[in-house]
């Protein structure tokens, strides 16, 4: 109970810090210039982000009734709005978000609710005696989407994308192993209307024709 009292005045401090730095936005929003409020928002995004894990923290000590928060993990899917779908031994997930970058010191936000996601989605394909894939070879194909209408200098390089930790949850359900002997990483960048991530599995020998058709598809769109 202590450690909870501990994490619940942690949650209050983090609290009143963001309500200085928007206050500290309303005093000088007329006159502001662009920079001091990026800083702000920066600022106020890490908060929020250390606040998120702090307050999952706090749910997970005070809250003893598995069932409540058995349902508080699957409103987390939902809240995030990851979805998953498997066709033609292609497994398909989007999420909602892009992919942090690589130095980003809080990842927790989407890998947590992206676990919660692949256990919930794997139990209830095991229920309906569905397949549940698992690759030997794979080839991972990451899509990260940019908002069009945002300045194109937000897409990042892909080698400065934080990929393992989500390659480490997918490894943990849906691959015989990560390592490089068996699974081939693939990064693509698209500009469209809303910002997220897809993410695709399949095996290597039919990756080729499948990007071929997925890419004249895109043309064809366009």
């Amino acid at each position: 109970m202590d450690e909870g009292q501990k994490t619940a005045g942690y949650v209050e401090s983090m609290l009143a810090e963001a309500r200085n730095l928007l206050q500290a936005y309303a005093r000088k929003c007329v006159n502001i210039h662009f920079e001091n409020l990026n800083d702000m928002v920066l600022e106020a995004a890490k908060s929020s982000e250390i606040l998120t894990e702090k307050m999952r923290n706090l749910v997970l000590q005070m809250t003893l009734d598995k069932r409540k928060y058995e349902q508080y993990q699957s409103d987390l899917v939902l809240i995030h709005g990851i979805e998953i779908a498997y066709e033609e031994n292609i497994l398909s997930i989007s999420l909602p978000a892009l992919i942090p970058h690589r130095k980003t010191e809080y990842t927790n936000y989407i890998y947590k609710p992206l676990y919660t996601a692949f256990q919930h989605w794997c139990i209830e394909r095991a229920e309906q005696n569905k397949e549940i894939p698992e690759y030997r070879a794979c080839t991972v194909c990451f899509s990260h989407i940019y908002d069009c209408k945002r300045p194109i200098y937000r897409v990042r390089d892909h080698d400065n994308i934080e990929e393992k930790h989500v390659l480490d949850v997918i490894s943990n359900f849906f691959l015989t192993s990560d390592s490089g002997c068996y699974t081939n990483v693939y990064h693509e960048t698209r500009l469209e209307d809303v910002e997220r991530t897809m993410i695709y599995l399949l095996t290597p020998e039919k990756f080729p024709l499948w990007l071929y058709e997925k890419q004249q598809n895109l043309v064809s769109k366009n």
